[in-house]
Order: structure tokens, then C-alpha cells, then sequence
């Protein structure tokens, strides 16, 4: 039997991924940037998924990639729907690892961002936005209140089958164009705040100078241990890895 909730929430997240990525089109157009949505791409890749490797050779597959003229990353962008709290985890721990890995792979990524769409817990927004993701939410009620208009109920019990797929029914009979409305309208609140932060990474200088501010390093052991350190100078990291220098056959205490 057909998940009708799920091939309902997947379809109304797809139409608010599309106009999200319709919305970086018009802002990175005028820079000659180009935004890759997955797809064969003759050159790049033969296959659809959008894939980029990390430097141990895995692969994350991303919603959408802003790429600067060298065909480098320059903006990770993903869109993530949620009806219930409890995958939240998930989701936001997927994010925080395929970004943060990836971001060390391409020096040329400057943000990441995440469009949240549904009902996400503060803790996994926080999560995420100490990874370096910035959080765009799009509250679950708005996409209530859209398709309501439309005659298509969004709230319903978990363990009721009956209205996911009638909503289903009704919103899979609306026209591409009514479907793209509702993302319009789902989104209109925070288009201007995707835009500023799609326009933020594009505008930041190349030539403008760049300072630390901060370290992190991570020591693997012998015993495959993992320690990570953070540092707010090349002063202080030095003097760590100095103290690691001394003639001894065990670490044990300094890390």
C-alpha cells in the first residue's frame, strides 16, 4: 500500500526546493555562476545524483551546489522536510557531517545553507548552525495553511491513512502551476533571507585579507584514538604540538 503521507510531504518539499533553487538562479545570474541541480551533466557527471567526494572518497549527495567559473563549489544549499520531530536527529546530523567534510575537501565552499521546511526542534537547528549551516525555517504551519486554500488537509494523526490520501489525491490533480503557487507561497516570508545569504557568500572578496580564528586539530593514536583540540592561534597550536615532541613512548596525559 502507497505511504501517501510521505509521497505527499516529499512532493510539496520538491515544489519549495524548486522555486529555492529558481530563487539562487536570479540572484547568482548576473555573477556568470552557475547552479547545478543534479541532472547528466556532459563533462561532469553521466549519472543524476549530484555527488561531491570528500577527500577519504565518500560521497554526499546535495540538493543544490552554486558553483564559481572553475566549476568549484562555492554555496552547499539543502532542503530538509520534517512532519515529525522524532527524525530530526537524523537529518540534522546527516547535514553537519556531509558539510562540514565537504567544506574541508573544497576550500572554495563559503556557506552552507539549509532550508528547514516542517517541524524541526531547536536543539537540531542549534546543532547545525555550530557546524557553520545557516537555517532558513519554514515553519510546518505555512505549508498548513497554503494547501488549505486548496482544499487539502496537512494535519492529520499518525496512524490516520485515510486523509493523507485523499490530500494526495486532491493535490496531485492541481496543475504545475498551482503546485509552484503554494511554494511561492510556503517560502514568500523568508525569500528575501535566502537571497541576502546566497548575495553574502557571492559578495565576499577573494583578494580581502584572511586572519585565524581559530584551530582545530585532530590527533589519531596508535591505539586509533581520536582527540580533538581547539585553538584560537597558531601560537598556542605550536606550543601543543611542541609539548607532543618530547622523546616518549606513550601520550597518555597530553592528549
Amino acid at each position: 500500500m502507497p505511504n501517501w503521507a510521505s509521497m505527499l510531504g516529499e512532493a510539496v518539499g520538491l515544489a519549495i526546493e524548486r522555486r529555492v533553487q529558481e530563487i539562487v538562479g536570479e540572484v547568482v545570474a548576473p555573477y556568470g555562476l552557475h547552479v547545478d541541480t543534479g541532472g547528466k551533466r556532459p563533462g561532469k557527471r553521466a549519472g543524476e545524483k549530484l555527488l561531491l567526494v570528500n577527500a577519504t572518497g565518500n560521497k554526499y549527495q546535495i540538493d543544490t551546489v552554486v558553483e564559481d567559473d572553475a566549476e568549484q563549489p562555492l554555496i552547499l544549499i539543502e532542503c530538509k522536510y520534517l512532519r515529525y520531530k522524532k527524525h530530526n536527529k537524523d537529518k540534522a546530523s546527516w547535514t553537519c557531517v556531509a558539510h562540514y567534510k565537504l567544506r574541508t575537501t573544497y576550500p572554495t565552499i563559503k556557506k552552507s545553507i539549509a532550508i528547514l521546511l516542517g517541524n524541526w526542534s531547536r536543539p537540531s537547528i542549534a546543532l547545525m548552525q555550530s557546524f557553520g549551516v545557516e537555517a532558513v525555517e519554514i515553519p510546518f504551519s505555512c505549508i498548513v495553511e497554503s494547501l488549505k486554500t486548496r482544499g487539502i488537509e496537512f494535519r492529520w494523526d499518525e496512524k490516520d491513512t485515510a486523509t493523507p490520501q485523499e490530500s494526495w489525491g486532491t493535490f496531485d490533480a492541481l496543475s504545475e502551476t498551482e503546485k509552484s503557487a503554494i511554494a511561492t507561497e510556503c517560502i514568500r516570508e523568508h525569500e528575501t533571507e535566502i537571497r541576502k545569504l546566497v548575495l553574502d557568500a557571492v559578495h565576499l572578496d577573494p583578494n580581502s585579507p584572511r586572519n585565524v580564528s581559530e584551530i582545530e586539530l585532530l590527533v589519531r593514536t596508535t591505539q586509533n584514538e581520536y582527540f580533538v583540540r581547539h585553538f584560537s592561534s597558531v601560537r598556542d597550536t605550536l606550543g601543543f604540538l611542541l609539548g607532543l615532541t618530547a622523546d616518549r613512548q606513550d601520550l597518555k596525559g597530553l592528549l
